[in-house]
């Protein structure tokens, strides 16, 4: 009977045992510095993204901020660009206004004088002086006449027929002149061209 109750005791006895050793770290400690331990998540999460928050701020204001230096900067450009032109144009004007003066100084003497000979000198005068002006500023004139034709500067106006093969697509006088700033081209030189009669078959 004995050994009976002593294997019903020993049924009844847990497999395993737990401790629970929250309450004693909880006892043996001081409950505000347990607290100021714990990890504040939130508070960590709040403070980065206010450090992040700050730092697009930051990114966006020197955004503005470049992009308003190129802002004027474009513009000051623009405004030195327009200075240029028009410092050009005035120094250009400065150099034809003295040459329109003295067209209306020929065209007064051709009205008070009927003096040709006068009239045609005073006339020279001023190609001459409008020429020089031109040439100063990097003008020159085409001429075409007794070479070959050349299409980015000539301009065909007339053809006349050649029976010497030699002569075939030259230039045989120029029309109407031509000119050029430096390597553009300011208005093509017309001109008159040979063409073969009869061109081989």
């Amino acid at each position: 009977m004995k050994n009976n109750d002593q294997e019903k005791n020993e049924d009844d006895k847990p497999k395993f045992t737990v401790t629970d050793k929250r309450q004693g770290i909880l006892e043996g400690a001081d409950v505000s510095s347990v607290e100021e331990r714990l990890p504040t998540f939130v508070e960590k999460l709040k403070q980065e993204a206010e450090e992040k928050d700050k730092r697009l701020r930051e990114y966006i204001a020197a955004y503005k901020a470049k992009t308003a230096e190129n802002d004027e900067f474009r513009a000051r450009l623009q405004r030195e660009n327009e200075n240029r032109l028009d410092q050009f144009k005035a120094n250009l004007f400065a150099k034809l206004v003295p040459i329109l003066d003295n067209l209306k100084r020929a065209s007064r003497a051709a009205r008070d004088n009927r003096d040709l000979d006068r009239l045609h000198e005073g006339i020279e005068m001023i190609v001459s002086q409008f020429t020089r002006e031109i040439k100063d500023q990097g003008v020159t004139l085409i001429e075409a006449r007794g070479r070959a034709f050349d299409p980015s500067t000539d301009e065909v106006f007339i053809t006349v027929e050649t029976e010497d093969p030699a002569q075939d697509n030259r230039v045989v006088e120029d029309l109407e002149p031509g000119y050029m700033l430096r390597e553009k081209l300011i208005k093509p030189v017309k001109v008159k061209v040979a063409k073969l009669k009869n061109p081989p078959a």
